[in-house]
């Protein structure tokens, strides 16, 4: 009886590693365009205008519809705001080179209005780093 709660123990002991191991690799990591973009939309959402620097240019377009407004982290200036939550980033993609992501839900307030629909948030690309250069909206 007690060889096998040895065995059991010794089983499980060289068990867990490898469970551990496989858990850690099957998380997936965000590409960095995903990432940048998803923290220019949180910070912008969340007016932190600190950490927007860290992944936008000093002075972002943001064009909705047939007008454009300007987003200026530096300043602390926005003509227009996102409205979280927003949703379903994918990669935009210009001959192989990745040039943007498509956002499938944005809100963004403009005054007292809100426009609700898909969204293009513009990058570039720098060494591996990505910044967003624009955001083009299309209300729904």
């Amino acid at each position: 009886m007690k060889m096998a709660r040895v065995a059991v123990l010794v089983g499980v002991a060289l068990a867990a590693p490898l469970a551990v191991h496989a858990q850690q690799a099957a998380v997936p990591t965000r590409p960095q365009h995903i990432e940048a973009t998803q923290t220019f939309l949180m910070m912008w959402g969340n007016q932190r205008w600190e950490d927007l620097r860290a992944v936008s240019g000093d002075k972002i377009t943001v064009k909705v519809g047939p007008s454009a407004y300007v987003l200026e982290p530096d300043a602390q200036k926005s003509d227009v705001r996102l409205t979280l939550p927003f949703r379903g980033l994918s990669t935009v993609r210009t001959d192989g080179k990745i040039t943007g992501v498509r956002v499938e839900e944005l809100a963004l307030k403009l005054g007292d209005a809100e426009m609700r629909g898909p969204g293009t948030i513009d990058l570039t690309e720098d060494n591996g780093v990505f910044r967003v250069t624009g955001v083009t909206a299309t209300p729904r």
